[in-house]
């Protein structure tokens, strides 16, 4: 009996995590996994039943992050701030790493939400769908909106979403993505809306 070897899982995810990213789940292949890991298919059957028990253990924790995010933000008590009260917020924000890892936005810096947010089949598809749509509740909340299918609803999303693809594309490093993050989610949030308000 073959005994299974910590490093060499690891290794394979590892390998499957740089595959999903570049050529998304359904466009990659165990063949190559298996390449990029300097193993065969053959060993990868005896770490995962197959690519989809693979993708699972890569989404195990970022869908826990997603479900404190529900839990801690989303569902909890709700504060309509003032754009004076948000402001102030962003002005604090100068040691961005221990703001992000003192809050929710913590759970959204994991390069392994790329290949969840690009996915096209699967049983997390329906997982997908399941965090936008209470995404773009919470955000009709927050525009006072009764529709979260309004087109203005689904515009702040695809920015957020877009923001979080940027971040982590751009810094595969945690802490500059952190930083990245809260410097474009400052920008989307308040920017605009300051520099017209500071205008005579």
């Amino acid at each position: 009996m073959q005994i299974k070897k910590e490093e060499i899982r690891t290794t394979i995810l590892n390998a499957a995590q740089q595959e999903f990213l570049i050529h998304g789940y359904e466009g990659s292949s165990l063949r190559v996994i298996a390449k990029k890991a300097n193993t065969t298919i053959g060993n990868i059957y005896h770490y995962f039943d197959n690519k989809e028990a693979i993708l699972e253990e890569l989404l195990k924790e970022p869908v826990e992050g997603l479900n404190k995010l529900i839990e801690q933000h989303f569902e909890k008590e709700q504060k309509v701030y003032s754009l004076k009260e948000v402001k102030e917020i962003f002005d604090q924000m100068d040691d961005v790493v221990s703001l992000v890892q003192g809050s929710e936005i913590q759970y959204l810096m994991d390069q392994r939400l790329l290949i969840l947010l690009d996915l096209k089949t699967t049983r997390f598809l329906e997982l997908k769908k399941s965090f936008i749509q209470q995404f773009k509740e919470h955000m009709a909340w927050h525009l006072g909106l009764d529709d979260s299918d309004s087109p203005y609803v689904d515009i702040i999303a695809e920015m957020f979403i877009s923001c979080i693809r940027h971040a982590l594309l751009e810094h595969p490093n945690s802490e500059e993505a952190q930083k990245e993050f809260i410097q474009v989610f400052r920008m989307l949030c308040a920017g605009l809306v300051m520099n017209q308000e500071e205008k005579p």
